[in-house]
Parts: structure tokens; sequence; C-alpha cells
């Protein structure tokens, strides 16, 4: 059976990048090449996407979070850095339910604790169902103009075409079974306050499909969290201002102690 492909480089402290809907681990790219240079930095393909295409699918976030828990386990990992970006944001949290132990530090990019609302459960079912028909190549001509800024559209088409390049990376199978686990994610509302552990709130100012307010709120919610807000970015910060997110994430695992 194939596993879930763990991209790993460098050594130190574990730090566990968890990849956006629907990118892959390639979206750390830049973000893994200099914090390799002091951590062990794992990023996985989640399965369907990227080189975890044939990996089995799971029924929900918690057992993928489990899956994966198990799998660095056994790579020596006792506890770990976690940063997750939207789909990885709320694998975070699937994390911190099934093993809080595990999670040392967080970071959270543009994700939200709370969960879908019926429209949006609605809309996922939906672009599932499509998928299920047509397949998901059109993801790669429709998704990136609701994730990316204007700024990112109008002026970065390198910046476009690589998501679009990640997007296509993407599997049928993997795009259904991950929006129908976030469709039925519980809220993680109530795990906020008994957040201990250092965490940071990363946000592109003009994200499409979560507010500043949405990621603001569950900031104050978390004791000690900081929040940074990112202009000209949208949903995907760490690909359309990856420098501000290396130095944010630099100093925040400064202050807090690697």
């Amino acid at each position: 059976m194939t596993q879930i492909i763990l991209h790993q480089r460098g050594s130190g402290p574990p730090l566990l990048l968890l990849h956006a809907f629907p990118l892959n681990a390639a979206m750390w790219d830049l973000q893994s090449e200099v914090w390799a240079e002091r951590a062990a930095v794992w990023a996985p393909d989640l399965p369907g996407f990227g080189a975890s295409a044939e990996a089995p699918l799971c029924g929900s976030l918690d057992a993928l979070a489990a899956v994966l828990v198990e799998r660095l386990r056994g790579e020596g990992a006792t506890k770990v850095t976690v940063v997750g970006c939207s789909m990885g944001g709320y694998l975070a949290f699937a994390l911190i339910r099934v093993a809080p132990e595990f999670v040392s530090r967080l970071v959270l990019i543009n994700s939200k604790a709370s969960a879908d609302s019926e429209e949006a459960r609605a809309k996922r079912i939906s672009m599932a169902e499509r998928v299920e028909r047509e397949g998901c190549a059109f993801l790669a001509d429709e998704w990136h103009l609701g994730a990316l800024s204007a700024v990112t559209l109008e002026r970065k088409p390198a910046v476009v075409e690589q998501v679009r390049a990640l997007v296509r990376q993407a599997t049928p199978a993997g795009v259904v079974a991950a929006q129908k686990a976030m469709a039925s994610r519980p809220d993680s509302t109530p795990l906020l306050s008994s957040i201990a552990f250092p965490t940071l709130v990363i946000h592109g100012l003009s994200d499409r499909y979560v507010s500043e307010n949405e990621a603001r709120s569950m900031a104050a919610k978390i004791s000690g969290a900081e929040f940074l807000g990112v202009s000209d970015a949208g949903h995907l910060p760490n690909l359309e201002e990856p420098q501000t997110v290396v130095q944010a994430v630099d100093a925040f695992l400064e202050k807090r102690g690697r």
C-alpha cells in the first residue's frame, strides 16, 4: 500500500508544514529551503495530491491527523511545530484533537477554527459532485481566481502559473475526499481557549475565503496568540508574499524558542 509521501529537509527541531487545498507540499518549497537550515522540515503531500496521488484516502481530517502522527513518530518526532495553511490549518486543529501533546507551537495561515456554514458546506459538496462528473481539470482554470489577491493576479504572473501548476497535480479522488472531509469537520472553536502553546496567526488581508475578522477573532481566543496581516496577499500569502511569511515565522520561532 502506498504511504503518504513525506518530503524531508534539514535537521534539528521538527517543523511540520501542512499544505492548502488543492495544492501540495511544493507550495512550501521556498520556506522549506530556508527553514531547513535550522530545523527538520517535514512537508507531506496529503492523500490524492502531489506525490501522494496513490496514497489511501482518509474519511476525515481527524483520521488523517492520526495517520500523520503515527508516521512522524515513526520518524522519531515527539513534538512538532505545526504550520498549516487553509486546509492545513484545519488539519492542524485535528492534530490537536487527536494528539494534543504532539504540538509544541502553531502557525495558522489563512485558516479558521469554525466549521463550515450550511452554504459553504453545500458549495464543497457541489464541487465534489462536479469533480465526480467531469474530473478536476477545471480547478486549474478557476480556483486561483478566487484564492489570489487582485495584486497577485495582475502583477505576479509567475505566482499565478505556479499555483495553477500545483493544482494540476491534484487527483479527482483527492479533491473529492478533501472537500467532503472539510465539509464534515467539527467546529474547532472550543479548542482555542485550551491552546497553551505559542501561536501565530498570519492572514492575507485580501482573502476572499476567510475574512480578516474571522482570523482576528480566532487569534483573540487563543491566549497570547500573535496576529500578522499581510497586505496584497489573498488566501496563499506564503506564495504571494513569501519573504513576509519567512520573516514572520522566523521571528516567532526565535522569540518563542526554537
